[in-house]
């Protein structure tokens, strides 16, 4: 039987608490240990809004914005040694909507790269949400961004640069990824490619299309779901971001491929989902998403 959210609020809620009464009620036998990775990956689940029980709309865990904040942040302090080597980001504008004419729409994408095929990047993401092109290195839980980069590729972005064939080169001013033959001193995880951050992390691949070059407006954040369907259309990119410290840090890259009369509705890898309504991943004083937008 359910028990009680009187019982949470008998105890004093706290996110620690909501969350190992949700664990108990669903039989989910994972240690609460920051160190373990299947501990690490239940509470990015969380945040990703794989368990609407807890953090949805209907939630008989978490009845008020407070207490799905005591959630997210506890979620978010456990990932604190995933995130802790993630870049520190620029602070950016919430994202707002206001009234534009279709003279201001020309005019302030008129700079912009113009030859991006919507409906071909959408087809992409598609056919590959749920496996791997082997034309492309696979990043496991961490393909994110490595996915919506093939999807820019298929839709009408070209590769730059190249590296010196040992796994990642860091920068945010070239966008590539390709096999290798590597040098013998080249070690780790997939060691037969080459590619650039941009190409692989959320904070370098927004940096590559929306500041050194005009591909794409960053808009800024918002936590309302309802905001960003106003602002975004299919094709363009929704990224999830985290905070640690007094840092917002981003850490997951999602493709808009559909919307309906409500919602925004998102592809990508990681938990490999296909049309995620954006509502059900949850926002508040630890989590937001960012948007971008294309021309």
């Amino acid at each position: 039987m359910m028990l009680s959210h009187q019982v949470i609020a008998n105890n004093k809620p706290t996110g620690e608490n909501i969350i190992s009464l949700f664990m108990k009620e669903k039989g989910i036998a994972i240690k609460l240990n920051q160190k373990d990775e299947s501990f690490q990956l239940f509470l990015k689940n969380i945040l990703l809004g794989e368990y609407p029980e807890l953090t949805g709309k209907y939630s008989q865990f978490v009845k008020t914005q407070e207490e799905l904040d005591q959630v997210l942040e506890y979620a978010s302090q456990g990932l604190s040694p995933l995130f802790k080597n993630f870049s520190k980001e620029s602070d950016i504008n919430e994202a707002l909507i206001k009234e534009t004419t279709g003279e201001d729409l020309i005019s302030s994408t008129s700079h912009l790269f113009s030859t991006y095929n919507r409906t071909d990047a959408i087809d992409y993401a598609y056919t590959w949400w749920n496996s791997r092109n082997p034309s492309y290195p696979d990043f496991g839980d961490n393909d994110c961004t490595n996915f919506i980069s093939q999807a820019m590729i298929a839709g009408g972005f070209s590769k730059v640069g190249s590296g010196d064939g040992c796994r990642d080169e860091s920068t945010s001013t070239e966008f590539y990824s390709y096999s290798a033959s590597p040098p013998l001193w080249c070690l780790g995880s997939n060691r037969n490619w080459e590619w650039s951050t941009s190409w692989s992390v959320v904070w370098p691949f927004r940096d590559y299309f929306g500041h050194q070059n005009s591909y794409a407006t960053v808009l800024g954040w918002t936590k309302s779901a309802s905001t960003a369907k106003n602002l975004l259309s299919p094709g363009d990119i929704v990224q999830l971001q985290n905070k640690q410290g007094s840092n917002w840090v981003s850490y997951h890259n999602m493709l808009v491929t559909d919307e309906d009369s409500n919602d925004l509705l998102l592809t990508y890898h990681a938990t490999n989902r296909k049309d995620k309504p954006l509502s059900s991943i949850p926002t508040g004083t630890t989590q937001r998403y960012m948007l971008i937008r294309f021309p």
